[in-house]
């Protein structure tokens, strides 16, 4: 039983290699005949002999089945007689193109050694023993000419802004924490545009030594933008002195909110390490015994405006800020602005997204709903 279950592997195997060294055979045949197409298709092109060319195009359409129509065919050797680059153009690139694609296609996994030669020079012509890649190859990398990494894209939004992605960005935690992302990160933009670091030398040394990002920040004018936004928002941990990095952080969220996905090839969109700096800048605040629970996130505002309001005005607001009543949502959002943007210009970045002292945040709702609880609303 085992030696004709051998026997009959022995004749499969056998009756295989057969098969294998016929379709080698054949593509083998295949190759030397497009060689032979080909090489009357480029001496008739470079000879100038347009009828020539363009009765080997429709020779090798013919020859496998993929040649132009009677019509087209009739109309290239007439415009070939009267402008010689008409078939240059069409007939070289329609009658080549449909010829090499199907062969090439079945055929790129072997290698063939002869190539196509000039008949006076032997010169190669055209090399057809091994596939190129880039924009003609016939390969699975066709037409692949950038980087791929370029357009990779990720999908899932960072932990620091998913409660305020989507519809939930209208929300008065969403209108709070982005108002503070971008305000944070226009000041930063302006600051990295208008300083310059400077270079400091000491009495030890000739050399001069480049300040940090964080110490040419402070030459910004005290009442600039850019230097109130560094040093109420970063200056207070080591960890988010890198502005370039701060900034990318944001342009990066930025990015998600508008188009739904950020690019993976950028620095802002790595969440490992964005964790691994909030780790760092919360283990320097602890060490420095700076009380968590007296910094709220903008979550943590929204639940005490509702607090504050009531759960079924907050309710009320809530829906006119998210829903699709535009005239509604935009009443609401104009009376709820003035609290946005004091909160937006003040908020303290702790590596998870924006935070602010509770005692002032209590002022501000306090002092914003008092005035706004008295107005008729829509």
């Amino acid at each position: 039983m085992q030696q004709r279950r051998r026997d009959k592997g022995k004749v499969a195997q056998r009756n295989f290699r057969k098969r294998q060294a016929e379709k080698a055979l054949e593509l083998k045949q295949n190759h030397k005949q497009l060689r032979h197409l080909v090489e009357t298709v480029v001496l008739a092109h470079r000879d100038g002999d347009t009828a020539t060319l363009s009765q080997a195009i429709a020779q090798a359409g013919r020859a496998i089945g993929v040649g132009l129509d009677g019509d087209r065919m009739d109309r290239v050797d007439e415009r070939a007689q009267s402008d010689p680059s008409h078939t240059s153009m069409e007939g070289v690139v329609t009658g080549i193109s449909n010829i090499i694609r199907p062969v090439c296609a079945a055929t790129t996994e072997y290698s063939v050694e002869p190539t196509v030669t000039d008949r006076d020079t032997g010169q190669s012509l055209l090399q057809l023993s091994q596939p190129r890649s880039g924009r003609f190859s016939p390969r699975l990398d066709y037409g692949i000419w950038l980087d791929p990494e370029r357009f990779l894209k990720i999908v899932d939004p960072p932990l620091d802004i998913r409660p305020y992605i989507g519809a939930r960005k209208h929300t008065v935690a969403g209108r709070i924490a982005w108002a503070a992302l971008d305000y944070g990160y226009a000041c930063l933009q302006e600051a990295m545009m208008t300083s310059q670091p400077a270079t400091t030398f000491t009495a030890s040394t000739a050399t001069g030594a480049r300040k940090s990002k964080a110490d040419w920040l402070t030459l910004l004018p005290p009442e600039s933008a850019g230097r109130r936004a560094f040093d109420r928002s970063l200056r207070h941990s080591t960890p988010l002195h890198d502005v370039a990095y701060m900034m990318d952080l944001v342009a990066a969220r930025i990015e998600f909110r508008q188009q739904g996905y950020m690019r993976a090839n950028t620095r802002g969109a790595d969440e490992i390490a964005r964790q691994a700096m909030a780790g760092s800048v919360a283990a320097e605040l602890r060490v420095r015994g700076v009380r968590m629970d007296q910094w709220w996130s903008a979550l943590d505002i929204e639940a005490h405006v509702q607090t504050e309001m009531g759960v079924w005005d907050f309710a009320a607001w809530q829906m006119a800020l998210c829903g699709g009543n535009q005239e509604t949502n935009n009443s609401h959002a104009e009376l709820i602005m003035p609290l946005v943007e004091s909160l937006g210009h003040s908020g303290v970045c702790f590596g998870d997204g924006p935070r602010w002292h509770v005692p002032r945040v209590k002022a501000l709702v306090r002092a914003w709903w008092s005035q706004v609880s008295r107005l008729e609303l829509p």
